[in-house]
């Protein structure tokens, strides 16, 4: 670590140290009250309040499945299964016989808003406008750009009646349902009554309501008594951001939270003689370079294979990382449908690396910059991790300018694509494949910016074709055949570096009990109960 960043840290330690003793004195915020549960996040700021939060992932984590739902939610209940959709909103779906491009939504009744509105059909219309027409009065730009993606196969919708409604996608598109998990439907009565101010009175239906937020230190939801799904077991949730993980496990020892998501990992085996639950499993979860393929260096299939095959995965996850993640040679882990078993795996070999690439003609290597984040949801511990692997790549002739950046300037940066104006060979983020859309999201020709994040702009026809046999494909043995073969040229023609697969640790306290460690990013918080 540069001794700029050394500064860094130690002034956000600091700071973060301030502010945990001002806690003390904070009785409403103290893990005191058995019935508030106090999170220590990995974000550097409170996610967005609203139906599109910020702070990636973390910030759907821990706000927006919190105060939201979609049509569909995730199914958080199972440790031993990648997590899949169940109904929300809507408690049925079906697609047309006759047309697979129409899909009913059956919603639910009886379900109101945290404001007492009762919620109906309208109110999916109105949340769809304010994502997706801009000629709606309510339309909001900055909204619906965090759910582009999202939107980009829906062609329209309508009501069909107050507890109907009926979507019409671009073509037949079997990974709908998993689209509109991320369409979260907040009140329309209050975006009408607060405009601009919206985020100080979010309103949802979800299992948790806003009660107030000092940004950048602390939010407080309280459950919603009235919930239709599984109720919360506790009070409060309040959710503190402290990107810096030393601060978190701090927080945690000294009492301040019951709850630290990736805690320095030479701390493990102390906070497990402590009594802490020490939590890990897999999840759908890739750290990787995405890199810019369409110029330089990169855009040169063999330079990507050797940047695979430089890199000492197994000293990294099992030395640096105390085994709290996996190696990645692919997209998806080993044993996941996704994973193809045919491709050889890329093995730590620097003297293959060399010469891949002197035959692209780069003998003597190539200087380039990564984009990495400080922190920030899915990215552990990202600045160790960077500096070994810049000592990984130097080794071969690849000499590495590591920029660091906030991990929400990184999100927006990254969504906006590489800049023209530098030279940017990849930026270093946390990905999520935890849908059948993974491979088209990240990787079709069609999801160039702006209506999606292959941001490297790789594209390859039988990868297409492929994609589209998945996304018309209502069969799911037959869809997972189809990714299964996209995974297999992805994985050969290397359009990121694949480094790991983190494992999801987590530490809580021992009177924290319910909870379910998912095989998922998110996680369903109204099991928990404090003893």
């Amino acid at each position: 670590m540069t001794s700029i960043l050394k500064l860094k840290a130690f002034i956000l330690l600091m700071i973060t140290a301030v502010f945990l003793a001002g806690c003390n004195n904070n009785s409403s915020s103290s893990t005191s009250d058995s019935k508030t549960l106090v999170i220590a996040m990995s974000a550097s700021n409170i996610p967005s309040t609203d139906t599109t939060p910020t702070e990636g992932y973390e910030g759907y984590r821990f706000v927006g499945h919190q105060l939201y739902d979609g049509l569909v939610n995730w199914d958080l209940s199972k440790e031993d299964t990648p997590a899949d959709v169940t109904p929300g909103l809507a408690e049925s779906w079906e697609v047309s016989p006759d047309d697979p491009t129409i899909w009913t939504f059956t919603l639910r009744q009886d379900v109101k808003f945290h404001d007492g509105t009762p919620f109906t059909a309208d109110d999916i219309i109105f949340n769809f406008d304010r994502n997706k027409n801009p000629d709606s009065e309510y339309y909001n730009a900055s909204v619906a750009g965090g759910v582009l993606s999202y939107l980009k196969y829906i062609e329209s919708y309508e009501k069909i009646d107050d507890f109907t409604i009926q979507i019409k996608t671009t073509e037949p598109y079997s990974f709908l349902p998993y689209d509109l998990t991320f369409i979260k439907i907040a009140s329309p009565k209050a975006i009408k009554e607060h405009g601009e101010d919206y985020v100080s009175h979010p309103i949802g239906t979800g299992p948790f309501k806003f009660v107030n937020m000092t940004q950048g230190q602390e939010l407080t939801l309280e459950a919603n008594p009235s919930y239709w799904g599984n109720k919360p077991k506790i009070d409060q949730l309040i959710l503190r951001p402290m990107p810096d993980s030393s601060a978190r496990l701090a927080a945690l020892q000294s009492g301040q939270v019951h709850w630290a998501e990736i805690p320095p990992t030479e701390s493990i085996g102390k906070l497990k003689a402590d009594g802490f639950q020490v939590l890990l499993n897999e999840y759908p979860h890739v750290w990787p370079y995405v890199l810019n393929t369409k110029e330089g260096p990169w855009s040169d299939e063999r330079v990507r294979q050797a940047a695979n095959f430089s890199i000492d995965r197994e000293a990294l996850s099992n030395s640096l990382l105390n085994g709290v993640a996996k190696p990645a040679t692919q997209v998806l882990y080993p044993g996941h449908p996704w994973f193809n078993e045919e491709v050889d795996p890329y093995t730590y070999d620097p003297e293959k690396a060399k010469e891949l690439l002197a035959e692209a003609g780069y003998p003597n290597g190539f200087d380039t910059t990564f984009i990495v984040p400080t922190s920030g949801s899915g990215n552990m511990w990202p600045l160790p991790m960077n500096e070994f692997i810049q000592k990984n790549f130097k080794e071969v002739g690849i000499n590495v300018t590591i920029e660091a950046i906030e991990w929400q300037t990184l999100i927006t940066e990254y969504r906006a694509g590489f800049p023209d104006d530098k030279e940017v060979g990849a930026y270093n983020i946390s990905l999520a494949p935890i849908a059948p859309w993974t491979f088209d999201r990240y990787f079709a020709t069609s999801s160039f910016k702006p209506n999606g994040v292959n941001i490297g702009e790789y594209s390859n026809a039988e990868l297409d074709e492929w994609l589209k046999k998945a996304r018309e494909s209502f069969d799911t043995a037959e869809r997972d055949r189809y990714l299964n073969e996209a995974a297999g040229i992805v994985a050969e023609e290397s359009p990121w570096i694949y480094v790991v697969h983190d494992l999801n640790l987590r530490v809580l306290s021992e009177n924290v009990e319910g909870f379910v460690q998912p095989q998922s990013w998110f996680a369903d918080l109204t099991t928990i109960s404090l003893e």
